[in-house]
């Protein structure tokens, strides 16, 4: 692999001396995109045609008037299910809903087709991932069974999935993501990798370097190979990446806040954690909500059970997933997405790439919104209209807007005029879930959900924390962050 690496390098300047594509030269004909859930198109925790038509990908290609535009879509309810609102409960506080999985599962719709997929973005891929693992379609219906009892990842499954051989026929050559790419000949590539080197992270509630995240010089070493090997193979073809957002700006991290409101005097009771009371800088997890929802992390004289969530640990038997983030966890989340930002757009700059700044643009959505036809988009869970169930993810509108921020960039950067993508149909009822009536923050994901989500991405992590509790207790919890310094109970 070493030498490997050098001799891409080597390559590099050879093929810098082609530079990118002028306006006249980019032909879309063989869009190649690689990347992880966010390529992928995933809803609400899963993958299924009805979504996945929507993916940012797809939507480039068809402005783009592509002819044909290869993805592993997947039949209803999706795989894994996707979640869905099952109930809206009325409480005297206002409506508050349950999410969970829905029943039944999907299956492959076009997992026979005789060439690699345009679409290469597999759910659960990490930087590592895109260079190191191939897949069998043979070992499909295992790695479905495997998943189903919490003994693997998403990354087996959908490696299977989407890439499906494990060596280019007639060869010895792996069939990783990489090498299918470049084995399409591809004359235009984005790719959006990176997100998940740092979302284990968020979902098990711990910081460890080479297990919840990627170190920095692993990644560093990971995205030169990538660019380096798809700028080598294709000199001439565009190449656009976008770089990681800010986990602060995704509602699975920031919907809950760390305490809960007093009805009668507005005062600030912080929820309890493990390691003590949570201050206004620490932030707990979407997944703490079928905790609180059994009193867990309430004080027993706010009406809880007095019982802390979980924090994220790590002991003799493994890794223990946790719901809370600490505000030191998140500086070094923080700090380590800062790092691995700067690789990003100092290797792309090497090869000639354009960046979309995902970073700077999430963090606008969340501070500013969006209006788009009269209505005005944020980030909010549930009532914001981007995101998706599982608040990583977006939705259909969600990844519409996304889209368009790739061809702003693509234009720019290369004299295109591709038409941006008309935002009407999914603000006119196609595949938007949104309202402005129910409590965000009181939201119910099923526990089995949590689990779920947790095992997806992080399939080391123990989750018997997450598997507690039977009392049911529902109380106001205070929607969207907004921060105080330390201390300070009424702001």
């Amino acid at each position: 692999m070493r030498h490997a690496r050098k001799a891409l390098l080597l390559g590099l300047a050879a093929a810098l001396v082609g530079g990118a594509a002028s306006a006249q030269q980019v032909d879309f004909s063989r869009y190649v995109a690689l990347g992880d859930s966010l390529t992928a198109g995933v809803v609400s925790n899963g993958s299924v045609e009805s979504n996945q038509k929507n993916s940012y990908p797809a939507l480039i290609a068809r402005q783009a008037g592509v002819a044909t535009f290869q993805q592993p879509l997947v039949s209803a309810p999706g795989l894994p299910p996707l979640l869905q609102l099952v109930a809206l409960n009325i409480t005297p506080l206002g409506v508050s809903p349950d999410i969970e999985m829905a029943p039944g599962m999907g299956a492959p719709l076009n997992a026979t087709l005789p060439t690699p997929y345009n679409n290469l973005g597999v759910d659960g891929f990490s930087s590592t991932d895109v260079l190191t693992r191939t897949g069998n379609i043979q070992n499909f219906a295992a790695d479905l069974q495997a998943y189903a009892a919490g003994k693997t990842g998403k990354a087996p499954a959908f490696a299977d999935l989407v890439l499906r051989f494990p060596v280019f026929p007639g060869t010895s050559t792996p069939a990783t993501a990489l090498a299918q790419a470049i084995a399409l000949q591809p004359t235009f590539v984005t790719a959006w990798i990176g997100a998940d080197d740092v979302l284990g992270t968020v979902l098990t509630g711990v910081v460890l370097d080479g297990v919840t995240m990627t170190p920095a010089a692993v990644f560093q070493s990971n995205y030169t190979t990538i660019l380096g090997a798809l700028r080598q193979a294709s000199p001439n073809a565009p190449i656009v990446v976008g770089n990681i957002p800010d986990v602060e700006t995704i509602p699975f991290v920031t919907t809950i806040k760390p305490y809960i409101v007093n009805p009668a005097t507005g005062t600030h009771i912080p929820l309890l954690g493990e390691n003590g009371p949570l201050t206004e800088q620490d932030y707990v997890t979407l997944l703490a909500s079928p905790l609180l929802a059994k009193g867990i992390g309430i004080p027993a004289a706010a009406g809880g059970t007095g019982q802390p969530l979980p924090e994220g640990s790590v002991d003799a038997t493994g890794l223990h997933s946790g719901v809370v983030l600490r505000a030191a966890e998140i500086s070094a989340i923080k700090a380590r997405t800062a790092d691995l930002n700067g690789i990003i757009s100092a290797v792309a700059a090497q090869v000639g790439a354009k960046v979309v700044d995902f970073n700077a643009i999430l963090a606008d959505l969340k501070t500013n919104g969006r209006i788009v036809g009269g209505i005005k988009l944020t980030s909010d869970f549930l009532t914001g209209g981007i995101f998706s169930y599982d608040g990583v993810h977006p939705q259909s509108l969600g990844y519409a807007i996304i889209a368009n921020e790739w061809i702003k960039v693509i234009n720019a950067g290369f004299g295109t005029k591709l038409p941006e993508v008309s935002l009407r149909p999914f603000l006119d009822g196609g595949g938007v879930v949104t309202t402005t009536s129910v409590l965000a923050a009181n939201v119910v994901l099923s526990q089995a959900a949590a689990v779920a989500m947790v095992k997806a991405y992080a399939p080391y992590a123990l989750t018997d924390k997450l598997e507690v509790g039977t009392r049911v207790i529902r109380r106001h919890i205070a929607e969207q962050p907004d921060r105080v310094p330390v201390g300070q109970i009424n702001p």
